[in-house]
């Protein structure tokens, strides 16, 4: 057990059953302590009053100190020795018929259950040879009672039984306590075990469906996670009556940049041009990467006429803004064809997306750098 203060929210439940414990032991012995002390003072036994009065406050202090979330065994020490001293003078001046030294038969009690089981055990024991001691040699002391050889047997027999049956029912209490916090120690590092496994399955569930939804170079949405957005939409629409816009965008000679300046400055236009898109939509709008070059945007609630100053900023912001060569810093300057079409009341998705890609193939054959609608 340490020995320091703990908070009340941290007390084991060993600890909570000895100031339990010490709780009962309180109340039955005070009024003890009180009697003694009464009786001792009417009989002018001014040493017995003394010792109980100081036993009585030391109970009270160490009671105090152990419901202040002093270490419980600290804070019973000084309680446990006061008593045996108490008890000790009792069975030192027991009286003619030795009645107050069967007092000494409850330390067993006190001393095993309120200390670690081996310490409360040796104290008895200890506390045991020094009372019949003292009762072998009480008629040696003044004012002492001498003790027959077969009350002192008895006595000491009592005394060793008392103390070997507390003790070996708290060491099983606390194998027992020992053996159920293993379990429960156990138990818990299974559900912290399981509680990591749920988190890391949880998180390969969300790479997963990232990595289903996304391409992986520009971190748009995909094409089979954009057919999906473009159902939902359609649906959507013919429950509100409501109207968006579908555009296709293509690069114009997109393989010319690729063999001009490598792959690696192809997938930086791309990654770019992912960007410039984005920072032209609105949240709500769906932006993904459905081939190579080509991408398709999803204008919720947009009819056509809204749509057309969106379409215009896109272009001007692609002609404007160049990508650099990830090696060099060369400026690559890329334009764009955007394929247009509203959406109808029969639409699915694979007719407006027919619609959209012969309105760009119609805005390439014009000569690029624009936009065209079906």
């Amino acid at each position: 057990m340490r020995d320091q203060a703990l908070p009340s929210s941290t007390l084991t439940e060993q600890e909570i059953q000895i100031r339990q414990r010490a709780t009962a032991f309180v109340f039955i012995g005070m009024p003890t302590l009180i009697y003694f002390s009464i009786v001792a003072a009417l009989d002018q036994d001014w040493p017995l009053t003394i010792l109980a009065c100081a036993t009585a406050t030391v109970v009270i202090i160490s009671y105090i100190a152990l419901w202040r979330n002093v270490s419980s065994y600290r804070a019973i020490r000084p309680a446990v020795v006061s008593q045996t001293i108490l008890l000790l003078y009792l069975v030192t001046f027991s009286g003619p018929e030795h009645a107050r030294g069967l007092w000494f038969l409850s330390l067993p009690l006190f001393s095993i259950m309120l200390l670690p089981p081996r310490e409360g055990g040796i104290w008895a024991l200890g506390s045991t040879i020094i009372a019949i001691f003292l009762m072998l040699d009480a008629a040696s002391i003044e004012g002492g009672t001498a003790y027959s050889t077969a009350y002192v047997i008895r006595f000491s027999i009592v005394s060793l039984l008392i103390s070997g049956v507390v003790l070996w029912s708290e060491m099983l209490l606390h194998r027992y306590r020992e053996r159920l916090e293993g379990q429960n120690a156990a138990l818990a590092a299974e559900r912290d075990r399981l509680e990591h496994e749920i988190i890391q399955r949880t998180a390969l569930e969300e790479e997963l469906r990232y990595l289903a939804t996304t391409d992986p170079l520009t971190g748009l949405l995909n094409r089979r996670a954009f057919m999906t957005a473009l159902a939902d939409e359609i649906t959507r629409s013919k429950r509100l009556h409501s109207r968006f816009t579908l555009l296709m965008l293509d690069i114009d000679h997109f393989k010319v940049v690729n063999d001009t300046y490598g792959h690696p400055a192809g997938d930086a236009v791309l990654a770019h041009l992912s960007g410039l898109m984005a920072e032209q939509l609105r949240s709500i709008d769906r932006l993904a990467r459905i081939g190579g070059e080509e991408f398709a945007i999803l204008l919720v609630d947009t009819s056509a006429e809204a749509a057309a100053t969106v379409i215009e900023r896109l272009l001007v912001a692609i002609r404007n803004k160049p990508t650099s060569h990830p090696e060099t810093g060369k400026a690559i300057a890329i334009t764009a064809s955007i394929g247009c079409t509203e959406s109808k009341a029969e639409d699915n998705e694979q007719s407006a997306l027919v619609r959209a890609d012969r309105a760009l193939y119609a805005a390439k054959l014009a000569g690029r750098d624009q936009h065209c609608w079906r």
